[in-house]
């Protein structure tokens, strides 16, 4: 996506296990629904914001003594000579029907996922940066995800880091996995 290139380095399903108490409760904040998300659904109910924040936290479901996740890692690089303001991964699926909101569901901050995970708080890339990410997204134990068969995300637009103003908008790609 000129000018900023996304290189997707690996998507692995990683089953962890023997989890302390305070863990699944760090987890357990990454499932069900985000305020935003139950905003969304419910903002036509004319509900309040406490209704609609208690919405999103009866959404929440326990974590067992073992969860799965898909982490995605990757690189961001800004090849243009400005400095631009830009969030790689808004929105992934996988196998045309797991979809997440990166920005709320991402229980892994490193890198490129640290900083500017809303549209209004992206962090500008200098020329020539380079940054990594990673990306760790729970999967529901009732998922049917036997197998990751594609992968597809949507990008943030591109802003002028200094202006602010739109140079392209957000693209959608997909990529097929191979099994191994």
């Amino acid at each position: 996506m000129a000018p900023m290139v996304i290189t997707v380095k690996d998507i692995r399903r990683i089953q962890l296990s023997s989890l302390t108490d305070e863990a699944k409760e760090e987890l357990k904040s990454y499932t069900g629904l985000s305020f935003e998300e139950a905003y969304s659904i419910y903002y036509k109910e004319n509900l309040s914001m406490e209704e609609i924040d208690q919405r999103a936290v009866l959404s929440k479901t326990d974590i067992d003594e073992e969860v799965s996740y898909l982490e995605i890692t990757y690189s961001v690089e800004n090849k243009d000579s400005k400095e631009l303001q830009f969030f790689s991964m808004e929105n992934v699926t996988f196998n045309d029907d797991l979809t997440y909101d990166v920005p709320s569901k991402n229980f892994i901050h490193s890198g490129d996922t640290f900083m500017g995970t809303k549209k209004v708080s992206r962090s500008d890339y200098q020329p020539g940066e380079l940054r990594k990410g990673t990306i760790g997204l729970l999967v529901d134990p009732e998922a049917k995800l036997d197998r990751l068969d594609s992968f597809s995300f949507t990008t943030d637009d591109i802003a002028d880091g200094e202006s602010h103003e739109l140079l392209v908008d957000g693209t959608s790609f997909k990529i097929p996995l191979k099994g191994k």
